[in-house]
């Protein structure tokens, strides 16, 4: 019996370690999933991700019920109260002396009975309310507004992910043309190394060949680094895990065919995200303005209520005696003076509207000059790309020859560590500039307002 328990033991130990190995090789599998990335995939993460897009839409649902809000002060409203009153000390006429002898000599009688009660329904309904209907605009204004704000935290995102996408494109370039440029250090090294041992080089050739490896090595070191970084840069841009590994599935020159011609529309500041959200605030002024001039204008409702009461002195319900009233009616209530509070209030919000209407124009003149810096930034970049494709071309073709006359004797290790070095210099200084353009590309479509 002792050993059959001992058995079932060892059989409930074998299959929980099995099922927590394989738990454990999911959790390791999942950890190290590499994530592969493009451009609309890490646009589309960060979008996903975005607490304030979550929040302006949040933001969208509250102030729609808020107009709702304001829409149910259009429609009747309607409510019923129900009102018992024990009079403990009943009301009392007092009765002119004519009166006074009928009535033994009292000057006063009691009125109603010791129970009352009284069920009522009311009705109102505004006519005519220029107050409600500004106030439905401003909340249609704010909804307009929200949704601007999420579309320019949406456009400031995509910015953001592009700057930081062609930031890691860059660095991982620059460490592939540095990697070129160390194997050809160490190709020319080893070669000279063999020469040297066979007597046919100077030693000096072969001292220059080592201090040329160990002069690339601190920058290699430094341009991983760089990449590095900037994974991590954009990791916490796209909200993911620091130990998420990501793969970018494109390199900084299949973007090349994004380096156009420049052109702009007759209005290309239409789309602007600033410049809308100022007019809606202007347009949200202009509203409050009207719904503070419409406290000037007299506002009709109509009322109805019915009324359903009895009185007495006991508790026999049975007994009672019900009586109905209704009435119906139109109240105009018409402002005659406030204290020129409406008046001042009115001068304050034109005041504010002049200011907001110059910050417009400021902000104009800065989106103005940010369009031009941006394109003067592209045309730049533009003409430096086209000068460093023949520069990369030459210098290739001048660090052959130097490899040739080299090899051959003809040539010293100065030249040929110089060709490889301008040839270096010359890929670092295109993948720089493709860099530059696109992001002077990204500048100019946020400024414009693209999503």
């Amino acid at each position: 019996m002792v050993k059959k328990k001992f058995t079932i033991l060892k059989l409930t130990l074998a299959i929980s370690l099995l099922l927590i190995t394989q738990v454990a090789n999911s959790q390791a599998e999942t950890s190290s999933k590499t994530l592969e990335l493009d451009l609309e995939a890490a646009l589309s993460i960060a979008h996903d991700n975005n607490p304030t897009i979550k929040i302006a839409e949040l933001e969208i649902q509250r102030v729609d019920y808020s107009k709702k809000e304001v829409l149910g002060n259009l429609l009747p409203s309607l409510s019923a109260s129900g009102q018992y009153t024990n009079n403990i000390m009943k009301s009392v006429m007092f009765m002119p002396e004519s009166f006074s002898e009928m009535m033994h000599g009292a000057k006063y009688m009691e009125i109603g009975y010791k129970n009352s009660y009284t069920a009522t329904v009311s009705a109102a309904l505004p006519l005519v309310n220029f107050s409600l209907w500004e106030q439905i605009k401003s909340k249609q204004n704010e909804i307009d507004l929200i949704i601007e704000q999420a579309r320019a935290s949406k456009i400031d995102m995509t910015k953001q992910v592009k700057d930081a996408y062609y930031a890691v494109l860059l660095a991982k370039n620059s460490l592939s043309v540095l990697e070129r440029s160390i194997n050809n250090a160490n190709e020319t090294l080893k070669s000279t190394k063999a020469s040297y041992e066979q007597g046919l080089v100077s030693e000096y050739d072969y001292i220059r060949a080592q201090v040329q490896v160990n002069n690339l090595n601190p920058t290699y070191i430094n341009a991983k680094n760089g990449l590095e970084l900037s994974i991590l840069q954009l990791k916490m841009i796209l909200s993911l895990p620091t130990e998420q590994e990501i793969v970018l599935k494109e390199n900084l020159e299949d973007f090349s065919n994004r380096v156009t011609t420049i052109n702009l529309t007759e209005n290309p500041t239409e789309y602007n995200s600033d410049l809308r959200q100022m007019d809606l605030n202007i347009i949200s002024l202009q509203n409050s303005l009207r719904l503070v001039n419409s406290q000037h204008i007299p506002s009709l409702s109509a009322f109805g209520q019915y009324s359903y009461l009895t009185q007495a002195d006991d508790f026999k319900f049975a007994d009672y005696n019900w009586v109905g009233s209704a009435a119906v009616g139109l109240q105009l209530n018409i402002p005659i003076f406030n204290g020129r509070t409406v008046v001042n209030k009115a001068k304050q919000l034109k005041i504010s509207l002049q200011e907001l209407q110059l910050q417009k124009e400021y902000l104009k003149e800065g989106i103005d000059l940010q369009i031009q810096a941006a394109i003067n930034s592209m045309k730049a970049a533009k003409e430096q790309l086209e000068a460093n494709k023949d520069a990369i071309k030459q210098a290739e073709r001048g660090y052959e020859i130097a490899k040739v006359r080299y090899n051959t004797g003809t040539g010293t290790i100065l030249e040929l560590n110089d060709s490889e070095l301008s040839m270096t210099q010359a890929n670092l200084t295109y993948q720089q500039s493709l860099y530059d353009y696109l992001v002077a590309q990204s500048n100019l479509e946020k400024v414009l307002g693209k999503e």
